[in-house]
């Protein structure tokens, strides 16, 4: 789009482009941003804001081939803001991010053969945007045909980022095993959960490889949190708005290890969309909330679990050796029905992948 017009203001130009649409841009934002005061390697910035006045206005200025060009007090070249850089970042409109992608909610009618991706396909730019711009719609996608290879899942992780260590590892085995220090590492039934929201950092998307798997039960069971906040909240908005200012402890600790936090089950960003669910009754600490709060928590709370405990949210499945649930843990529930460890073997490999990894990897395939 081509430059009209500027008129320069007491503190700012204004900016009229040739669709009628005028742009205020602030004179202390313009030096601020001077896209010729970013390291020509790194692009970061270099120009130190308090190195110049508040009220900092520009010596000259001109329109030249669709671009501002002005000079400062403290320089002798020019800055050159061009149409696209102004247009780009205009103020009030955030910019274009390839990674910020509308959620969609499911339900187990819509999920019955999930997103499924083949392991081989992903490898290329091409499936592996596919495969990422799945997860941050749905919150849930399969990969299959991996190799008959334990660290195949370990793989498919290094092609988006760097694995998130916790007090698990950085990869944990989910199997049965004596002196377990977790759930997870027992053989009995799992109710819906989300994984480690004792952490500073509730962990991102979570990566579970099948395998092995031919023992007698085990399905795993997901359920999308973002479907049943919404018709939560539809259908019982003082429990909502409740459960998304409480701040809710939850603990785990061992023999080596006392992690705690608290946070809102429902946590809500300033649009008033969900930013994280976290919810976990295994972990879930004494509630040491005020006297006249505890019973509105419980009701809320409860009201919450049932809705969560119901099947017309949550769909079974049993992953096969080769296979890989891939799901956004600050979204999406998992669990499992219980297993017989005696009939046979059930291998599980799992690590987590934080958000900001897998957002950058989608905005460099997006280039």
């Amino acid at each position: 789009m081509n430059i009209q017009s500027v008129d320069q203001h007491a503190h700012s130009f204004m900016l009229s482009w040739e669709d009628g649409t005028q742009q205020e841009l602030p004179f202390v934002w313009l030096r601020d941003n001077d896209p010729s005061e970013l390291h020509p390697d790194t692009k970061e910035r270099t120009f130190d804001l308090a190195s110049v006045p508040l009220d900092i206005q520009p010596r000259s200025y001109s329109i030249e081939a669709n671009a501002l060009k002005m000079r400062w007090p403290e320089r002798n070249n020019d800055s050159i803001y061009t149409s696209e850089w102004l247009n780009e970042h205009r103020l009030g409109r955030p910019a274009e991010d390839p990674a910020k992608l509308e959620q969609q909610s499911w339900f187990p009618s819509d999920m019955q053969t999930m997103y499924r991706f083949d392991a081989k396909d992903s490898e290329n730019k091409k499936g592996l945007l596919k495969v990422l711009t799945a997860m941050k719609r749905y919150g849930l996608v399969l990969i299959d045909n991996l190799q008959d290879d334990p660290q195949a899942g370990e793989r498919f992780g290094d092609l988006i980022g760097f694995k998130r260590e916790s007090n698990f590892g950085v990869i944990f085995d989910v199997i049965s095993k004596p002196d377990p220090n977790n759930l997870a590492y027992t053989s009995i039934a799992l109710p819906l959960h989300t994984d480690l929201p004792n952490q500073e950092l509730v962990p991102g998307f979570q990566f579970l490889h099948c395998y092995k798997n031919n023992t007698i039960g085990g399905a795993s069971v997901l359920a999308d949190g973002l479907a049943i906040v919404e018709e939560f909240k539809r259908d019982f908005p003082e429990h909502f708005a409740l459960l998304s200012e409480l701040d809710v402890p939850f603990r785990f600790h061992d023999e080596t290890c006392d992690i705690r936090r608290k946070r809102p089950i429902i946590d809500i960003d300033a649009d008033g969309n969900l930013r994280n669910f976290t919810f976990n009754g295994h972990i879930a600490d004494v509630a040491c909330l005020p006297a006249d709060k505890i019973y509105d928590f419980y009701a809320a709370y409860h009201t919450l679990m049932k809705r969560i405990r119901s099947d017309d949210y949550s769909i079974r499945y049993t992953l096969q050796p080769g296979e890989m649930v891939i799901f956004d843990n600050r979204r999406v529930m998992h669990g499992r029905d219980s297993f017989d460890p005696t009939a046979g073997d059930r291998h599980l490999r799992g690590y987590y992948i934080d958000h900001n990894e897998v957002d950058s990897r989608l905005r460099v395939l997006a280039r």
